[in-house]
């Protein structure tokens, strides 16, 4: 089957009627680096999941599991299934529990997947995952799922998918407060019931953890792992405000959904938990020129760094979740940001940490309280080495060409 837009719900069915087996791939119009696999034979499916394995999906879905293992580790050399199979093997977890987690995945990622009327689509067959651990009718997963496939049905004309960035401009903060406080008279039944539902209403986050998540640019999925509720919970919530223009949604893979407008240096992300640390960090590199990517959770942090690209990552050490160490290691384990360079800051001043942070495979470690100067120096030191680097090996490529 060629590339072409059709209804992946009936296309889902055209496959079940033949009995087919193998890979349904479902591609967004709005933006089609955004898309979802499905894993079929006949009228079962055995795993649904992302085009590209996302770590700020698969954090809130970890979430949402509660489960008490720690969160797999995922190879860039492997699939996502093939990473969580080698995952549940190395901690001897029950088939009946591994199950249920890839069952919890591939509901949410067949909501999204046929709850577009028009996609891309693309099947391939004889595509399987292995083993196959669950073949689960698709009438059975689809039946519990239809509200939620509906509910974004109708918000398509408004957002493609929860990889949509959510933002909030800063001449919109005084309207985005006058609606906040007046949420519950403001509100339509279906979104009172749904709040109700899941005990979360606008104003059960306070309006100043608002407007720091909604500065930010963050994807749905971003958000909702920061506030623990799930995404058709918080879009029952900011819907009215993006009906009334208030709130904007961005696409997805924008570099201006993200990077900030006013400085055209390289783009420095910085990983840490304190905003305090962010406020300084963004000061002191806005004013020499650089552009800055705040991110205070690490464990969704990794496909914002492989879209955005930033020239050199600052990280802090103690985090919740992910230490810098650990997720250290996971950056330079992926292709896109193996050569990136990374300056590890923490409130320690130790020869044993610098030794793991070099051992983690960071270039540079800097202290906190963080010194504007050494800061700077640090990091144009950084970037030119990895320029110069980078030069001498395209220098090398022709002289063997």
């Amino acid at each position: 089957m060629q590339v072409r837009l059709n209804n992946p719900y009936k296309s889902l069915q055209v496959i079940a009627q033949r009995e087919l087996t193998g890979c349904l791939s479902i591609s967004i119009p709005q933006d089609e680096s955004i898309g979802w696999r499905l894993y079929v034979g006949g009228s079962r499916l055995y795993f649904a999941t992302t085009i590209d394995h996302s770590p700020e999906r698969f954090a809130l879905l970890w979430q949402q599991i509660n489960s008490n293992l720690p969160l797999p580790k995922f190879n860039s050399d492997m699939s996502e299934y093939e990473s969580l199979y080698e995952w549940q093997v190395e901690h001897n977890l029950s088939l009946t529990d591994f199950r249920r987690i890839l069952l919890t995945l591939s509901r949410e990622a067949l909501i999204h997947a046929i709850s577009h009327p028009s996609a891309y689509v693309k099947f391939e067959p004889n595509i399987c995952v292995k083993p196959v651990l669950i073949a689960a009718p698709l009438t059975d997963l689809i039946k519990p799922i239809a509200s939620h496939v509906r509910f974004w049905q109708k918000l398509h004309s408004q957002i493609s998918s929860p990889f949509s960035r959510i933002y909030l401009d800063r001449n919109k903060v005084k309207d985005f407060s006058n609606f906040w406080e007046n949420a519950d008279n403001i509100a339509t039944n279906t979104q009172k019931e749904i709040a109700l539902s899941q005990n979360m209403t606008l104003q059960k986050v306070h309006l100043t953890v608002w407007l720091d998540i909604l500065e930010r640019k963050l994807s749905i999925y971003e958000i909702c792992l920061q506030l623990k509720i799930e995404s058709h919970t918080l879009l029952a919530c900011l819907i009215p405000l993006i009906i009334n223009n208030i709130l904007e949604v961005l696409p997805a893979l924008t570099s201006s959904a993200i990077a900030l407008q006013d400085p055209t240096g390289p783009l420095i992300a910085c990983i840490d938990d304190s905003h305090t640390v962010q406020r300084q960090v963004k000061m002191v590199l806005e004013m020499s020129g650089f552009q800055v990517l705040g991110m205070t959770d690490p464990t969704s942090c990794l496909t914002s760094l492989v879209r955005q690209k930033p020239a050199l990552i600052l990280m802090d050490i103690t985090m919740p979740e992910i230490d810098g160490y650990e997720l250290c290691t996971m950056l330079r384990q992926s292709r896109h940001m193996r050569n990136v360079p990374i300056v590890m800051f923490t409130g320690r001043d130790g020869i044993i940490d610098r030794m793991r942070a070099q051992l983690a495979g960071a270039n540079d470690y800097i202290t906190k309280p963080v010194n504007a100067e050494k800061l700077i120096t640090k990091v144009q030191r950084l970037l030119q080495n990895n320029r110069n680097l980078s030069n001498q090996l395209s220098s090398d490529i022709s002289l063997t060409s």
